[in-house]
């Protein structure tokens, strides 16, 4: 473990926030929306090149722990670096609309000075003008406290304009939120409609379907379903592709802010600016050509969209 000697860190270390597990259709679009955005164990992640331009070998070696990491892979390549902190910041961003890192100076024992994104969570995070606000609680006290970081010091990354900005995001969120307290498979047991005579739940579910359906339309989500009473499978397939195309937009956005991130921290803290080129990945384009191909009936397999 290294032994940190000073550090110029502001904010409180907080876990990220979740939702309560009993929101089970909520938990499962974040999961799906937020994952697997871009490809980084599978055999098509071979075809995905990350460099730097020009090429930066000291720099590239620092991004290796500049960045927050879920601790689930192994950076063993700077591909494996890059392609990690996209997924990182799609699974933070459909949770909170926002992702705010804060820039730390570190020193250790041995005098190595090295640089940290740290995130920050707390109660609450603002954005006013010059400075975010976290919002944390008090380990001893329990009362909550805010701690003030000068904004110039984050860096602020938030859900794509193109898919509604940060506000639109947080209210849909919110909806889908209440509108997954009136599931009647989840509240069954407190559901006081059951005691009224002529309660069908199976109608109530049917409605309940209908509006989360309606609801989640805006981002395309297909519910892990194939096909049922309501919908046909070529429908599903039809909103999946479309759903794909919005983590596509999702992960355009991520990469253009992580490139602008690498630009200035590179110029400022290294004093060499560098850019970050992604070659490989599968476009918007390419989501709509199969759309349209789809929608025609012209021969394409399950095989090919997947």
């Amino acid at each position: 473990m290294i032994m940190i000697t000073e550090t110029d860190k502001i904010s409180a270390s907080c876990r990220p926030s979740t939702y309560d597990i009993s929101e089970h259709n909520l938990n499962m679009f974040i999961q799906d929306f937020g994952s697997n955005v871009i490809p980084i164990y599978d055999s098509k992640s071979n075809a995905i090149t990350c460099k730097l331009d020009p090429e930066n070998k000291d720099f590239a070696e620092s991004l290796y722990e500049l960045f927050p990491s879920n601790g689930q892979y192994y950076r063993t390549t700077f591909n494996k670096v890059i392609l990690e902190t996209i997924e990182y910041i799609a699974q933070h961003i459909v949770i909170n609309a926002l992702l705010v890192l804060e820039l730390v100076k570190y020193k250790d024992a041995t005098e190595r000075e090295f640089y940290k994104l740290e995130p920050i969570y707390g109660k609450e995070v603002k954005l006013k003008r010059d400075k975010v606000t976290q919002i944390v609680r008090d380990e001893v006290t329990q009362k909550l406290r805010a701690i003030s970081i000068p904004l110039k010091k984050c860096y602020v990354i938030e859900f794509p304009i193109s898919l509604g900005g940060r506000e639109k995001y947080s209210r849909f969120i919110k909806d889908f939120i209440d509108l997954s307290k009136l599931d009647p498979v989840m509240t069954f047991s407190h559901n006081q409609l059951k005691q009224q005579t002529g309660y069908n739940l199976k109608e109530h579910q049917r409605l309940f379907d209908i509006e989360l359906w309606t609801l989640t339309k805006k981002y395309n989500w297909h519910h892990r379903e194939i096909s049922g009473e309501s919908f046909s499978g070529f429908y599903y397939i039809y909103r999946r592709l479309l759903f794909q195309k919005n983590k596509i937009i999702l992960r355009d956005h991520i990469i253009q802010e992580l490139s602008r991130i690498i630009a200035t921290i590179s110029e400022k803290v290294f004093g060499h600016k560098v850019e970050l080129i992604i070659e490989g990945l599968v476009s918007t384009d390419k989501v709509d050509e199969i759309l349209e191909q789809w929608k025609n009936g012209k021969p394409i397999t399950i095989k090919d969209i997947l």
